[in-house]
């Protein structure tokens, strides 16, 4: 019969690291090809360009530009201004003055109150004409004067047998007037006598038949009863008593 050989330890311990060393190349070959194909397929990082923070760059800021601030126009109302009158001075209509400065009561003005006078395109506005209701009749007038032009002239009748809505409207066609001294009359003995009043030129002012307080534009005869009714002729004259404007009142 045949015998089994045993290995001895020498032999044993041969084999034994052969198996170390080969484990160990396979171990290292293994882990430098994979460092390799890691190494190709990892991306290579790029820079990143803020598209949006770049075209920002490369537009140029813009300054706004502030227009210059108009000089402002101011107007210090005297005694006997009008508001009318004022608004054609200036070449503008009463609208926009009374907006401009908030007025909502046209014979509310008062000595030294300033106004402000808005800018208004002339081509658009053009010189405002008289504010004449229904009610008011225009007179025709021819000054003992002649062939002058007149100066200072009734314009106008409104609430014509009402005491509390009755009043003469004059207006003023010349240059600055001083009215002190001058009258109105109904041809039938009641008599209007201006108080000290200087009436500028191109302005309008009523004389109310009811008691008051006098402006700048509102002068009142301080009556208790109506005054004026169709048919009655009005007769203005200045302090010589010299007759400047007449004018009567049609029949309803």
């Amino acid at each position: 019969m045949g015998s089994v050989r045993r290995s001895t330890r020498k032999e044993y311990l041969i084999y034994l690291g052969l198996n170390v060393v080969v484990s160990a190349i396979t171990i290292l070959v293994v882990l430098n090809v994979w460092d390799r194909t890691r190494a190709k397929v990892a991306p290579t990082a790029t820079a990143t360009i803020d598209v949006v923070a770049h075209v920002a760059s490369a537009v140029p800021t813009l300054t706004p530009t502030v227009p210059p601030s108009p000089t402002l126009v101011t107007y210090t109302v005297q005694f006997g201004d009008t508001l009318y009158g004022i608004s054609l001075e200036h070449g503008i209509p009463v609208e926009a003055l009374m907006a401009a400065n908030g007025i909502t009561d046209p014979n509310s003005l008062s000595v030294g109150q300033v106004l402000i006078i808005p800018s208004i395109d002339s081509e658009i506005f053009s010189q405002p004409t008289p504010l004449v209701r229904e009610s008011t009749v225009v007179s025709t007038v021819t000054p003992e004067s002649g062939d002058q032009s007149p100066g200072v002239v009734i314009f106008g009748v409104e609430g014509v047998g009402t005491l509390d809505e009755e009043y003469v409207r004059l207006l003023n066609q010349g240059g600055e007037v001083l009215m002190t001294g001058w009258t109105i009359d109904d041809g039938e003995g009641r008599e209007y006598t201006f108080p000290f009043f200087r009436f500028y030129s191109t302005g309008a002012v009523h004389i109310h038949t009811q008691a008051g307080d006098n402006t700048t534009i509102d002068l009142f005869w301080g009556l208790d009863e109506a005054v004026w009714a169709p048919g009655k002729v009005i007769t203005l004259r200045d302090a010589t008593g010299a007759v400047q404007s007449t004018f009567q009142i049609p029949e309803s």
